[in-house]
């Protein structure tokens, strides 16, 4: 999303960002991830989940397996139950493109295209693996970003809290009208 917010600025009303990363201008793209991975590596909080070496036509990484008990314990806590069990049938490796170059380059997004886009992030108060302060770190590296906040919705926002979540999109796009 963000490199076609970079490309094509003029075709982006708006860019939501629920319970996501969001890069901002003048840092790398990679720098949500890390930081993420340094506050909960760090910890434990990764529970059960597996990080993987990969090869692949970019070279080595890692990817991340997301396990049963994370699942349960911090993204899909307030989520209905079949949801929690469909997680779990879909899990996959995720690469965390740490070492594309891509992701390493702090020009890559600029001011005038990326920056110009209007941006929203919906905060989930009950996310247990990307925490309300870092949902808020990220906010604070992108400037007149505004703020949704769902209450006791965790990391899977359109499972454990749909129907806020969907009024929150209407809210935001009825602003876009009314400018």
């Amino acid at each position: 999303m963000a490199l076609a917010m970079e490309r094509f600025p003029g075709k982006v009303a708006a860019a939501v960002f629920a319970a996501a990363g969001m890069p901002c201008v003048g840092k790398h793209m990679g720098v949500t991830t890390e930081e993420f991975m340094r506050r909960t590596s760090s910890k434990g909080l990764l529970m059960d989940c597996e990080m993987l070496p990969i090869n692949n036509n970019q070279g080595a990484g890692v990817a991340i397996i997301m396990g049963p008990d994370f699942l349960a314990r911090k993204y899909y806590q307030q989520s209905p139950p079949e949801d929690l069990a469909l997680a779990k049938m879909l899990v996959r490796p995720g690469n965390q493109f740490m070492k594309d170059p891509v992701m390493k380059d702090a020009s890559l997004l600029t001011d005038d295209n990326y920056g110009s886009v209007k941006k929203v992030y919906v905060v989930a108060k009950a996310d247990g693996s990307s925490t309300e302060e870092m949902q808020r770190w990220m906010v604070m590296f992108s400037p007149d970003t505004e703020v949704e906040e769902i209450a006791g919705a965790d990391h899977a926002i359109m499972s454990s809290r749909p129907t806020e979540l969907c009024d929150a999109l209407v809210k935001i796009a009825n602003n876009l009208n009314t400018c």
